[in-house]
């Protein structure tokens, strides 16, 4: 394997490097050069190594760092952007064709690679492989674009390279991405074109969908459990009157609804960002559903340690009893103790999906003079448990269940259907939008043949987020004063 004796020898490489950047009819030969593959075999990323730890840059004193910026999307977070710092600003034109090239690996928080073994595959291989870079502009240290930049941002595909949590339905966790950026062609600079730019070092991760949210922990434990939580804080400023002739300033409540929100099996655990970041939680803090509250609206998404079904014996049992009612309880009302001033008591709403979709029945029927009203997301409140003392205690609350007919994890026939039918006979204020089964309705994602893509049917919380639920069992339009509502809308009518 070659090794590096000295700094003046890497700057040889380096200046033949150059060299090789400024004829174009080299480009071939970078290309075989700055692959990582032949770079291993050849010892040279070895070299850059080398190169990086004494800080011998072929920009002089220029540093290449890089910022990446996560998307919260229907099927998890992941990396959509990386933004690149220049030693010189660039147009549109100088990234076309575009010139990087984008590698990444996915390792452990551990450190490890993470080895995962593909549908269909007989063994597992590493998460590892070249990105494409759907299209490059110019943009501040953000990414917003701009015409002209100190910095480039790559725009990257939604894939499984991109990918921040690994997991199942069951258990999910976050994954460290380690990228190297090379440069592939040469720029514009001052005096001479910008080349042999390498970036592996990542300084900032951005994600706009998290403004205003934070995150906290209970004060005290309650039963010896102590729940962390995430929460958004909604911006109460009235802000300057919205242009135009037909849009109307919205006067935003001196007190502000509060929505929790209990995440599902897989984003238990002690990583509480993926309770609100693993099923795009925050389509809750964005303007369309918090403009239904009046645009405000609090958000706290408690997460377990285990299961929400955890009764004490089982984790995921048919007791429909949980050792985190009490805790869940108390994080609630320590929060509103909190922010009293700031929190609408008449209007609490619970809502949550799988494993929080029955925790959110639970909580209902344990408190049934508490919530404003209810939201169980394809929720295994099972059949056997639907007692008429549970029905009394739930007809109290409002309930808008969501579920498909299809869903693969929790039969709808020994759970949302007997239920929804006991509380409808006793006439209590429920509803119930049941898809025949979940594929995506936003236009985004396609199947090869142009179809919209299909996904699990137990993963009907997409539509949720989507402000897609609009429809009784029946299939006609839930009403409120005389108009059809969706389900936020409706939440945010409903009051204590």
């Amino acid at each position: 394997m070659l090794q590096l004796a000295s700094i003046p020898y890497c700057c040889l490489y380096l200046a033949i490097y150059r060299i090789l950047n400024l004829f174009c009819c080299f480009a071939a030969l970078r290309r075989t050069l700055l692959n990582p593959p032949l770079l291993l075999d050849f010892g040279i990323l070895n070299m850059f190594n080398h190169l990086q730890e004494n800080q011998v840059i072929c920009m002089g004193s220029f540093h290449p760092t890089f910022a990446t910026v996560t998307e919260l999307g229907d099927f998890g977070p992941w990396i959509s952007t990386a933004v690149l710092e220049l030693p010189a600003p660039v147009r549109d034109a100088d990234l076309d064709p575009v010139p990087f090239n984008v590698y990444v690996e996915r390792h452990e928080t551990s450190g490890g690679i993470l080895m995962r073994t593909e549908r269909g595959a007989d063994r597992a291989v590493p998460s590892r492989g070249y990105l494409p870079v759907l299209n490059a502009y110019p943009c501040d240290a953000a990414g917003h674009r701009l015409p002209e930049g100190g910095h480039v941002a790559l725009v990257l595909p939604e894939c499984r390279l991109t990918k921040t949590i690994e997991g199942t339905v069951m258990q999910g966790r976050f994954v460290e991405h380690r990228f190297r950026i090379t440069q592939t062609a040469p720029l514009p600079g001052e005096p001479d074109p910008t080349c042999g730019l390498v970036y592996t070092e990542r300084t900032e991760r951005l994600c706009p969908a998290l403004t205003g949210w934070h995150e906290a922990r209970m004060a005290q434990a309650v039963n010896g459990i102590q729940l962390s939580y995430g929460f958004f804080e909604p911006d109460f400023s009235q802000g300057e009157a919205p242009a135009g002739p037909f849009k109307r300033q919205v006067q935003k409540p001196e007190r502000a609804a509060l929505i929790v929100w209990l995440h599902g099996a897989g984003e238990g655990g002690d990583e509480v960002e993926r309770a609100y970041t693993g099923n795009r939680v925050t389509a809750l803090s964005q303007e369309k559903i918090q403009g239904y509250f009046g645009g405000a609206a609090w958000v706290v998404v408690p997460q377990c340690p285990t299961f929400w079904m955890d009764d004490g014996v089982e984790q995921l049992g048919r007791s429909n009893v949980s050792i985190y009612s009490e805790p869940l309880k108390a994080l609630i009302d320590e929060f509103i103790t909190a922010h009293a001033d700031r929190v609408d008591t008449s209007r609490i709403i619970i809502g949550g999906l799988s494993n929080g979709g029955f925790m959110t029945v639970r909580m209902c029927a344990d408190h049934p003079d508490f919530f404003a009203a209810g939201v169980p997301v394809c929720a295994p409140f099972f059949d056997e448990n639907q007692t008429p003392k549970v029905i009394g205690a739930l007809a109290k609350t409002p309930l808008w269940f969501v579920h498909a007919k299809g869903d693969e994890a929790v039969n709808p026939a020994e759970t949302v259907l007997p239920l929804y039918h006991r509380l409808h006979e006793v006439e209590a204020p429920v509803h119930l939008t049941y898809f025949d089964h979940v594929e995506d309705l936003t236009g985004r994602y396609r199947e090869a043949d142009g179809a919209p893509k299909q996904v699990f049917s137990h993963g009907v919380w997409i539509h949720v987020y989507n402000d897609f639920c609009r429809t009784e069992l029946d299939g006609t339009n839930v009403m409120l004063d005389g108009e059809p509502v969706g389900l936020w809308e409706w939440t945010a009518h409903q009051r204590r």
